[in-house]
């Protein structure tokens, strides 16, 4: 797990009562927080991001009219935003089906409901998509990083209605730890492991592959009825976790499917 030791957080230069209210909310939220050792409200005035990071180089929680934002550096935030997310829901929309939507629909064509673990969150746009594309999918969103939990959980809640706001669980947690805690709960267990290789791109892709645990080893998984894995096309993961690897010639994008034979398929 990511352990955070020092934590800033504050509004944007333009505050409000009401960004003011989530600063002491988050403050209260975060202490309660394992992972995040100190954490301290400091005064915006008109100081920019990287006035701020020249005193202190710890990480800072902006808040904002559009939501939370987190920045590492002074450089690059990391938020959540629909993107493509957006695109591949405009998809569905022309009848075009994104990949891993393809995936959900062949397991559960014939279920009324399902639980999705996302295990491995990151700027969450898969949770969203699953999320609002599956009425009847539950969504467990997992991410280990507290502060990217944070601001990303933060952010979706902003796009959800009501009955969505029901259907999703954030969790900061290990998926390992959490996948095997609640067995009962995993149908379909989704991990996007394409930060396994640090991304070289001066984005936000870069900047969350930049500050996410690498795996170093990994662990055996079995509790779930089915793993969908996205990783890079050379990735040795479909070897090590024993997925069928659908092969993309078009894209280092390559997702794979294992049914686990011992658990009653969906």
């Amino acid at each position: 797990m990511n352990i955070v030791t020092n934590l800033r957080i504050t509004t944007s230069v333009k505050t409000n009562a009401s960004l003011y209210k989530q600063v002491e909310d988050a403050f209260h939220l975060l202490n309660k927080n394992k992972y995040i050792q100190n954490i301290s409200i400091i005064k915006r005035k008109k100081l920019t991001i990287k006035q701020i990071f020249k005193s202190n180089d710890s990480p800072v929680i902006v808040f904002e009219n559009t939501g939370p934002k987190l920045y590492f550096t002074s450089e690059i935030p990391i938020y959540f935003h629909l993107d493509t997310a957006k695109v591949k829901l405009n998809m569905v929309k022309n009848q075009q089906q994104p990949i891993l939507s393809e995936m959900i629909n062949h397991i559960t064509s014939k279920e009324t409901s399902f639980n999705f673990v996302d295990g491995t969150m990151g700027f969450g746009r898969d949770s969203y998509l699953v999320l609002k594309q599956f009425p009847n999918a539950n969504v467990f969103s997992i991410e280990q990083h507290p502060l990217i939990h944070f601001v990303i959980s933060e952010g979706m809640k902003l796009q959800l209605n009501n009955n969505e706001l029901k259907r999703i669980h954030f969790i900061n947690e290990d998926y390992n730890n959490w996948v095997k805690l609640n067995e009962e709960k995993v149908d379909i267990l989704y991990l996007d492991h394409m930060f396994e290789k640090t991304l070289i791109e001066s984005d936000r892709m870069g900047e969350l592959s930049n500050n996410i645990l690498k795996i170093q080893e990994y662990k055996p998984i079995k509790h779930y009825k089915y793993l969908i894995l996205k990783a890079r096309f050379d990735s040795l993961l479909f070897k090590e976790l024993n997925v069928i690897q659908c092969l993309r010639k078009s894209s280092k994008t390559h997702y794979g499917l294992r049914v686990n034979n011992s658990k009653q398929a969906l």
